[in-house]
């Protein structure tokens, strides 16, 4: 399926939405197995990431560009559709975006067999949708590029995420659990001192 520009915009301008809603402004730690170990990541989302991850050509500021999509003041004219084809690619996996550290996915070290993406690890659903690459931060670590591909086929050693936990990027502690694999008791995995494990509703209503 080929986009036209008109096409693109209503789902770069909603996916926009969904990623101030559920993405932006947050710090994500990824609580994964590797082997016989148990590590994790720090991710951080910001206004001026999405546009890369969409493809497109334009002159506009990363983060102008983000806030005329969120205003709803984005032009056909404000941007290009790249002509090989890997804006069209991201097009079909970007309104899933904001849905990928929400549920069961897997991690893993890139590959990096020549392609130029400069990115140090991917994150994938387990749909074989859509791969996010990270680049290491000094703080955070960034997404850096959206793929429509499979992510066992983009990482050296799948490895499975555990556990995602969620805060406000100038919170010290993640107090949110996002996303917990099946199985998998919160309390008997080895977390950082950072990740401050809250009540589930249920227990919640049972302790008031």
């Amino acid at each position: 399926m080929k986009y036209d520009k008109k096409k693109a915009l209503e789902i770069i301008v909603e996916a926009a939405k969904q990623y101030d809603k559920w993405l932006k402004s947050n710090h994500f730690l990824i609580f994964y197995q590797k082997g016989k170990e148990q590590d994790f990541v720090e991710v951080g989302f910001r206004d001026l990431n999405f546009l890369h991850l969409t493809g497109i050509k334009t002159k506009l500021s990363a983060q102008r560009f983000f806030s005329l999509c969120i205003d709803g003041k984005l032009s056909e004219k404000d941007y290009d559709l790249d002509t090989k084809g890997k804006a069209q690619q991201k097009l079909m996996v970007l309104p899933f975006l904001h849905e990928l550290l929400y549920h069961n996915c897997m991690i893993g070290d890139f590959i990096n067999s020549g392609v130029l993406i400069k990115s140090d690890y991917f994150v994938g659903d387990t749909k074989a949708v859509l791969s996010v690459g990270f680049r290491s931060g000094k703080t955070v670590d960034m997404p850096v590029t959206l793929y429509k591909e499979n992510v066992k086929k983009l990482i050296k050693l799948v490895c499975k995420v555990l556990a995602i936990f969620k805060k406000p990027y100038n919170q010290q502690t993640y107090t949110e659990c996002t996303y917990c694999s099946k199985g998998i008791n919160l309390s008997e995995l080895s977390l950082p001192d950072k990740v401050e494990v809250v009540l589930s509703a249920e227990e919640e209503m049972i302790e008031r």
